[in-house]
């Protein structure tokens, strides 16, 4: 499940990639209908694994511009992650506590997650989503099968993916208002990109680090308690 979790998505980004553009004019066409459209399917590719957040992010920035984009994007993802938390958690494995136990930093997450204050709970699920790294169907997959409050899931995720949600639909909005001939837009947008992923990049490590320490923190006062 973790591999079909995060290989997935990969897969049916090469599609709408090659389709970005029309899919995004025929959104524009009509953006009423065209926002539903589009939630119905951030939340049901994205929910069910068969699309990354980020590409289908771009077209959101693309189709509705940077605002309207960013807020239908989030609003999704976060019904998205719902609606693949629900399906997860009923078809998780139950060895998976057995699994994490082995491996000594996802034991201390794990820990972390289920052991402590709701607060360090929600601090962590949002740690996690910061991270560009982990994939958002698979960390779907590994927090529903850790079985983590569905309210500290969902809040943690949209206070989690709106700065990466925002980068995508901003870069989005750059690709609408492109144009090929004219070399100071191809500039603007490629120094956009780059500074979109540089400050993704400086988060993750920022995220990382916290989430190390209060993994620590976690692991100390667990041996503290034992010793005593």
């Amino acid at each position: 499940m973790a591999f079909v979790a995060t290989f997935l998505p990969v897969v049916g980004s090469t599609f709408l990639i090659a389709f970005l553009v029309p899919i995004g004019d025929s959104l524009k066409a009509e953006p009423i209908a065209g926002m539903a459209f589009y939630a119905a399917g951030v939340i049901a590719f994205c929910g069910l694994s068969l699309l990354p957040t980020n590409v289908i992010g771009l077209v959101g920035g693309f189709a509705f511009g940077f605002g309207p984009g960013l807020a239908v994007l989030i609003l999704s993802i976060v019904a998205a992650a719902f609606f693949s938390y629900l399906v997860y958690r009923r078809i998780g494995s139950r060895r998976f506590a057995d699994i994490i136990e082995k491996h000594p930093r996802s034991a201390a997450v794990y820990h972390a997650l289920l052991r402590e204050s709701p607060a360090r709970t929600l601090s962590i699920i949002f740690l996690v989503r910061l991270s560009i790294v982990m994939p958002f169907s698979l960390t779907n997959f590994l927090l529903a099968s850790a079985r983590v409050p569905v309210l500290a899931f969902c809040v943690g995720t949209f206070f989690g993916m709106l700065p990466r949600s925002a980068a995508v639909a901003f870069v989005g909005s750059g690709l609408s208002e492109l144009d090929l001939q004219d070399r100071g837009d191809i500039l603007f947008l490629a120094f956009g990109i780059a500074a979109t992923i540089a400050t993704m990049v400086v988060i993750t490590v920022i995220s990382r680090r916290a989430l190390d320490r209060l993994t620590a923190e976690s692991g100390s006062a667990k041996t503290e308690v034992q010793t005593t």
